[in-house]
């Protein structure tokens, strides 16, 4: 949330200013603002907060800290001065923009047919690096007269 706040309020500074407003991010940009967040933006209460989201925590007490609601309804406020200068198109909400990325898939799991395929290539560079018993003979130690020779 914290990046979207300094992405939503960059828009507003812009607007304020009559500026063009940038309307796609790089990734230079992107990661530029996620180190700020990490930076200024990000506390201990944060992170913990996100790891109770993802089921790493057994503590059973509210998530959303009185943190994260100010930050809500920061963001609303902004929002709306966004809004009020006509700068949002197609109906777009404060939810729209906060939860773009929600559905996104960012990891993929094997089928059991391509886990199989995998095995079973791999099972066939096997038996072709094995080496024959002819390849494995075993040299006898020289003798000392011979190694001084």
């Amino acid at each position: 949330m914290h990046y979207r706040k300094r992405i939503l309020k960059e828009m507003i500074s812009a607007i304020e200013k009559n500026e063009k407003v940038q309307e796609n991010i790089d990734l230079r940009k992107a990661i530029a603002e996620l180190h700020k967040v990490w930076k200024f933006d990000a506390i201990a209460e944060t992170i913990r907060n996100c790891f109770k989201r993802g089921g790493f925590s057994n503590q059973t007490d509210a998530i959303d800290s009185d943190d994260e609601d100010a930050i809500w309804a920061d963001l609303k406020e902004k929002w709306k001065t966004v809004e009020g200068n006509g700068r949002v198109t197609d109906d777009a909400t404060l939810s729209d923009i906060l939860e773009v990325d929600a559905e996104l898939l960012i990891a993929s799991y094997p089928t059991d047919e391509e886990i199989l395929k995998s095995l079973m290539d791999n099972n066939k560079g096997q038996e072709n690096d094995s080496y024959s018993e002819n390849e494995d003979v075993i040299q006898p130690k020289p003798q000392r007269t011979e190694m001084l020779q």
